[in-house]
């Protein structure tokens, strides 16, 4: 039902006020004000928030007492140039005028978002939210606006110990609200309490502030004015804004130790998460590299095992295809070893056999004497010395053969590699 006749309410509204004269005409003034607003970002893009601002500052006195607004609301802003209000504003000259007032000095500061939004921000600053609903068309909004709301006392007040959230009510969500709040009367504020939601105070109108200023003083009121009216309807509203805020000071306490406290816990348990999460990260780290250093130690023993098995069935494979003496006397030489740990033997070779079987030879056969060390490699591990002079190595050659050795024998010293780290490694994981 509310959202209907907002619909109907505002649709008759822009209906009629396009007949209006002058209704599309741009006062000077106005884009002064929105200027300002634009440069100091009061609004952002909350086109109802900035029409509002524009509404209410156009709706103070003429530019003139416009800036002794503002040079009462903050001592160090400039005052407006009274010639401006007689002749209309060029767009250079509102560009470059600096003798203006400063839009956010001459009203208090609005909040830009939502109720609900404004009612979270009072939760989270501990504030206590003053609402205004403004009534563009309300005989009383200009006295409101000019001689409470946009004082200086009253602004500083606001500003320090409210949060404000302004709305028109031909606005949706202002309409709405006015509905809400049961408004009776126009210009509209009341007090609102952010953790329950209920209002503590309000104003509908002035007509009962008056009433209430005559009570106090037994001044004579007529229809055009009200003795002390100026001076005094702001004092009724900040002398009723204070108690109310002083009375409800010990429940913004009670709530703003809870959530302190609340906070601190939460701290506290984030705090303890955030420490228990670092161990099982630690714990995680501490497990991921024992599974590394594993991985890494099974891998170097998996590579340790295959040197062993690659030796193996290099020394199988010899055994069984190379033929190092057919028993041709006339085609052989007869070979002295001078082995690794100073035992002697000998063998007949056939002379055709290269160096390289000599190494093969050594590298496969297991004698009574001595035996090859299952780690050396065939192609590396293993020194032949011919004992000729000077003294000749025999190198791992497929080419050079026993033929091109002078004589029917000789002595070949045979030295090993050394195998330490191997044999150490083998003791220590049992291979």
């Amino acid at each position: 039902m509310n959202n209907l006749l907002y619909s109907v309410f505002s649709w008759l509204y822009k209906f009629f006020t396009n007949f209006l004269p002058g209704q599309h005409a741009v006062n000077p003034n106005e884009q002064l004000v929105r200027q300002q607003i634009e440069e100091l970002h009061l609004a952002n893009d909350n086109i109802p928030l900035k029409n509002l601002i524009v509404d209410i500052v156009l709706r103070l006195p003429s530019l003139s007492s416009s800036s002794s607004i503002a040079h009462n609301n903050n001592q160090q802003q400039q005052q407006f140039n009274n010639s401006s209000v007689q002749q209309p504003l060029g767009n250079e000259d509102i560009i470059h005028n600096n003798d203006i007032p400063l839009v956010h000095n001459l009203l208090p500061n609005l909040f830009n978002g939502t109720y609900q939004q404004a009612i979270n921000q009072c939760k989270n600053q501990d504030k206590l939210l003053l609402v205004y609903l403004h009534s563009p068309e309300n005989d009383q909004t200009n006295e409101f606006l000019q001689e409470i709301f946009c004082k200086f006392e009253f602004i500083e007040f606001i500003n320090n110990e409210f949060i404000v959230y302004a709305n028109s009510i031909k606005e949706r969500e202002g309409y709405i609200k006015s509905n809400e709040f049961g408004c009776t009367a126009f210009p509209f504020l009341c007090v609102v309490f952010p953790q329950d939601g209920k209002e503590y105070w309000r104003m509908d109108g002035l007509n009962e502030l008056k009433a209430q200023l005559l009570l106090n003083n037994n001044n004579v009121v007529n229809d055009n004015a009200t003795i002390g009216v100026d001076r005094h309807l702001i004092d009724i509203v900040l002398t009723q804004l204070i108690e109310v805020h002083e009375r409800l000071e010990a429940q913004l306490v009670v709530h703003r130790t809870t959530r302190q406290q609340r906070e601190f816990e939460r701290s506290a348990r984030e705090e303890q998460d955030r420490a228990y999460e670092e161990s099982l990260r630690k714990d995680r780290e501490k497990e991921e590299q024992r599974i590394r250093e594993e991985n890494k130690k099974l891998e170097m023993i998996n590579q340790f095992k295959r040197k062993i098995e690659e030796n193996e069935r290099k020394r199988i494979e010899i055994q069984q295809n190379v033929v190092f003496y057919n028993g041709n006397e006339s085609n052989s030489k007869l070979v002295k070893f001078k082995l690794p740990n100073g035992t002697e033997t000998q063998f007949r070779f056939n002379s055709d056999l290269s160096f390289a079987n000599l190494h093969q030879f050594i590298h496969s056969y297991s004698f009574k004497e001595w035996k090859p060390s299952r780690y050396s490699k065939l192609e590396s591990d293993y020194e032949l010395t011919l004992n000729v002079i000077p003294k000749r190595i025999l190198p791992y050659d497929e080419n050079e053969k026993l033929s091109s050795i002078a004589g029917k024998g000789f002595i070949i010293y045979v030295r090993e590699a050394e195998h330490d780290e191997e044999e150490e490694f083998a003791q220590q994981h049992g291979v």
